[in-house]
């Protein structure tokens, strides 16, 4: 709460930021969060709030205006601290070391405890459907040095999917439900960590959680290993991935494509839900029947759109080995580019690293140079004996293969999705509306770094650092429930779209950011004239009213 001086010396207004704060809270009532949290963790007496509401009061914070620790004292001051589930009086002691201290106690206390339960309530109050579960991974970025800690091996380098190589990270595994994309597990592992060994360990969590083994497991390309569908097939589980380009499949089905001998029946056309003005996808399937020697079954797709995100693609992995090839050919019989083996090894090493082998060509020319060498010294003469030194001096050339780009363009936007799911449930159309909603998870992903800017990270404590990552999770959870429970009431209602952006157009996917911005100034103030208190209620426009109708948030909240 914010005072300010009154109309006469005798009265006291008081400025209240309601914002989003109730809606949130709502939700975390009905998921029990701060019951939860405070269950695993031991209570100390000589606190004046449980760690339950220190890390609710995160989640709010999250979830609105993210700040630095250091800074949620003032970040609470204009706040109404009941509508964030706690008491005005305690809020005070809220400073960055007692936060530290919660989150560290959070860590050394029965986290993964807490996440289950929690998991298990959102899907039974929120009936989440989990017959479809989908899995991804990121990477969280760290700057600082982060010392003296028990799993110091967890934070390392590894392939960084931020473009970050020079700074630390660890990596987050996220398992979303296809009924909502809501968050449900999650798991932190060595930065260094490669995403296909870690799918046995968590579908064998996710079967643990769910009690059922018949759910739909879905995940990219790193799943499609030999080892993981078996694993995952041995226990009845059933999966969605794409096949690697490296499987001997793929190369057999792309001559076949290049001879011209397979025929291609449409599926579906789409556009983007996010992107309203993008052009119509068009999605092919070919015809027959395609397994892999291990007789899972293959369902080879054709994009529109991916094709020409291909052929842009490979414009580009043009470019830079021409740009390369051309630095090499400018430092060609330099120190390091002197011999055959060297200038061999540049060449092929830039082709394979931008998957042209097949696309450049190039021929080494070697031709000998030779040179004088006088036996006396001075000014030599036309007498004067010597004797000739030659050395090998090279000179590149390079083309682009057109017959070869051309034979590539025939596969442009092809991709084979792997699958041991029943054809006469699940045909290709509907393995491919399956696979089409893992960008929702990449979408979650996105919200964890750049709305709720989880990184980088740059806590002390190593260990508070693992335990905010968790808290984040929770914050997604929330945000992620909220945004289900609006969309499938605007789907009820037959609601197409709702006039939330600004200037009031419309949107057909309201997002915890917009609900956020839609509340953000939304106010009530208390006057105290001696020891009579007015109160002026928070004035909602109709907008506003709707969108909590459409939650099933009471007005109540925001009295």
């Amino acid at each position: 709460m914010h005072s300010q001086p009154g109309l006469h010396k005798d009265a006291a207004l008081t400025k209240c930021v309601l914002g989003a704060h109730p809606i949130i809270e709502h939700f975390m009532e009905l998921m029990r969060l701060r019951d939860i949290i405070n269950t695993y963790m031991a209570d100390d007496k000589r606190q004046k709030l449980d760690d339950g509401s220190i890390l609710t009061l995160l989640v709010h914070n999250i979830l609105t205006t993210p700040h630095p620790l250091y800074e949620l004292q003032d970040w609470l001051k204009p706040l109404d601290a009941e509508k964030l589930g706690v008491d005005a009086e305690a809020t005070g002691s809220i400073q960055d070391d007692r936060v530290g201290k919660g989150l560290f106690k959070f860590y050394c206390s029965r986290h993964k405890d807490v996440f289950f339960r929690l998991a298990l309530r959102v899907i039974k109050i929120f009936r989440l459907d989990c017959s479809r579960i989908h899995h991804d991974t990121t990477t969280v970025t760290f700057a600082g040095k982060y010392v003296g800690w028990s799993v110091q091996e967890l934070l390392t380098y590894g392939k960084n999917k931020d473009h970050r190589p020079d700074l630390k990270q660890l990596v987050l595994g996220l398992s979303v439900t296809g009924d909502g994309a809501v968050p449900i597990a999650h798991q932190i592992y060595s930065g260094n960590q490669t995403d296909d060994r870690l799918h046995p360990a968590n579908h064998k969590a996710l079967q643990k959680l769910l009690q059922r083994v018949d759910f739909i497991y879905v995940a990219d390309s790193k799943l499609a290993t030999a080892e993981n569908l078996r694993t995952i097939a041995a226990c009845q589980g059933l999966f969605v991935s794409v096949m690697p380009r490296t499987w001997k499949a793929d190369a057999i089905f792309r001559k076949r494509v290049l001879r011209g001998e397979i025929t291609w029946k449409h599926l579906l056309s789409r556009r983007n839900n996010r992107k309203p003005d993008s052009k119509l996808d068009r999605y092919d399937v070919a015809e027959g029947d395609y397994h892999t020697s291990q007789g899972y079954r293959l369902h080879w797709i054709r994009s529109t759109q991916k094709a020409e995100q291909d052929a842009e693609t490979r414009a580009r992995r043009l470019q830079r080995v021409l740009e390369g090839l051309r630095e090499i050919q400018s430092k060609i019989n330099t120190y390091r580019l002197k011999r055959r083996q060297q200038i061999v090894q540049r060449v092929e090493g830039l082709r394979k690293q931008e998957h042209c082998e097949t696309l450049v060509t190039y021929e080494l020319h070697a031709t000998r140079e030779y040179r004088r060498i006088y036996r006396k010294k001075g000014r030599p003469g036309q007498d004067t004996p010597y004797k000739l030194v030659w050395k090998q001096v090279y000179s590149l050339s390079f083309a682009v293969d057109a017959d070869a780009v051309k034979a590539e363009q025939t596969t442009d936007g092809v991709f084979p999705l792997i699958t041991n799911l029943n054809p006469e449930t699940h045909p290709a159309k509907k393995v491919l509306e399956i696979y089409k909603f893992q960008p929702f998870l990449e979408t979650r992903h996105t919200q964890l770094k750049t709305y709720q800017e989880i990184a980088p990270v740059y806590l002390k404590k190593p260990e508070r650092v693992v335990a905010f990552l968790h808290v984040h999770v929770m914050a997604l959870m929330v945000a992620a429930l909220i945004e289900r429970k609006l969309r499938l009431a605007m789907r009820q209602q037959r609601l197409d779209s709702l006039p939330i952006y600004p200037e009031d157009r419309p949107c057909k996917s309201p997002t915890m950011f917009d609900i956020v911005r839609l509340f953000r100034n939304v106010e009530r103030y208390e006057v105290a004239v001696g020891d009579n208190i007015h109160i002026f209620p928070a004035q909602l426009t109709d907008l506003q009213k709707q969108v909590l109708a459409l939650l099933d948030v009471p007005l109540a909240a925001y009295q």
